[in-house]
């Protein structure tokens, strides 16, 4: 009868434990869940923020880009003008010579 006792105990001990050790899976596989859930949700959020990121720069290279043209252009634009204003000095200047060549060769024409 001892023995059928001890028997008894030692079988609802072996459940017992097996029933906690469930438990303990159970709860491990809860927490690894959420784990896995968090390491997503961060993992996403990272990816958010490096696109963002990513965005943000190509959009200052763009606006660096649109400077960087703007003012070539209007360094060309101003070099342009001044070589026109070069130009029409020198014509200007011309002008009084040409006027006497016409001239001289009316007079020798005449």
């Amino acid at each position: 009868m001892l023995n059928e006792i001890n028997e008894a105990e030692i079988l609802g001990q072996i459940k017992d434990s097996e029933k906690k050790a469930e438990e303990i899976i159970e709860k491990a596989n809860r927490e690894k869940e959420t784990v896995l859930q968090d390491a997503i949700k961060s993992s996403s959020e990272l990816l958010s923020k490096r696109k963002e990121e990513i965005r943000r720069l190509q959009e200052k290279k763009i606006m660096d880009s649109r400077d960087k043209a703007k003012s070539l252009k209007e360094e060309k634009l101003k070099e342009g003008k001044k070589t026109v204003n070069q130009i029409r000095k020198k014509a200007e200047k011309n002008i009084n010579k040409a006027v006497e060549f016409v001239m001289k060769k009316f007079d020798e024409l005449i």
